[in-house]
């Protein structure tokens, strides 16, 4: 996340920081509904799910038994951060 935030800041830090929130808080209310996103299209698994947010996919997966999402990662363009 990082990395992309900071490859964002080079045009616009307040263009970043947004980006930076508006994924946090999806990120954040996927407790509330975590089965909102859709599942993975390659994975045949309902509890593997992804976040769509200007351009950039973020997997989950949802942990019913422990009660928790885990955020496989980020990328854009098949790039992975």
């Amino acid at each position: 996340m990082q990395d992309i935030v900071s490859y964002i800041a080079k045009d616009s830090v307040a263009s970043a920081l947004q980006f930076y929130d508006d994924i946090i808080l999806k990120i954040e209310k996927l407790y509330i509904n975590p089965y909102i996103y859709r599942k993975r299209v390659s994975i045949n698994d309902e509890n593997i799910r992804e976040l769509i947010h200007k351009g950039y996919t973020v997997p989950y997966f949802i942990d019913e038994l422990n009660g928790k999402i885990i955020v496989l990662g980020i990328f854009n363009r098949n790039i992975w951060h």
